[in-house]
């Protein structure tokens, strides 16, 4: 039986890497719109741009900045917050960001096994009350 990859997750140090590693990713059936790279300086990326539809995200954007003042977490932690990672995973990912790294993540949006669905819940910036 063909191995299913669920999910692929990766920290590169170069654009060079970067494109190796999506190679691999696709050619285990991931589709662009699943992968997800986060990089703090997302302009070297843009030589990726024959993969129209990655999604990119610049980390420590304004609304990262946002959320990381009122929660107190580390801003390229903050970042990662659309993905279902776990604490350690989000440390070390949101270091390794914080250092230069791009963090490649892709996972399934339909996995073959019936699973519950996880639902995609929008962030909610909790009220700041006086």
């Amino acid at each position: 039986t063909m191995m299913e990859y669920r999910r692929e997750i990766g920290l590169v140090y170069s654009v060079d890497e970067a494109l190796t590693k999506l190679n691999i990713i696709r050619a285990h059936g991931f589709s662009e719109h699943e992968i997800h790279l986060f990089a703090k300086d997302i302009r070297p990326l843009h030589s990726l741009k024959m993969y129209t539809e990655i999604n990119i995200h610049a980390a420590g954007n304004w609304m990262d900045q946002m959320i990381s003042l009122i929660t107190g977490q580390n801003v390229y932690e903050v970042s990662l917050r659309i993905l279902q990672l776990t604490q350690e995973e989000v440390a070390h990912y949101g270091h390794g960001i914080e250092q230069g790294a791009i963090f490649l993540f892709a996972e399934h949006e339909h996995p073959y096994e019936k699973e519950p669905v996880k639902q995609r819940v929008p962030v909610n910036i909790p009220n700041v009350v006086d």
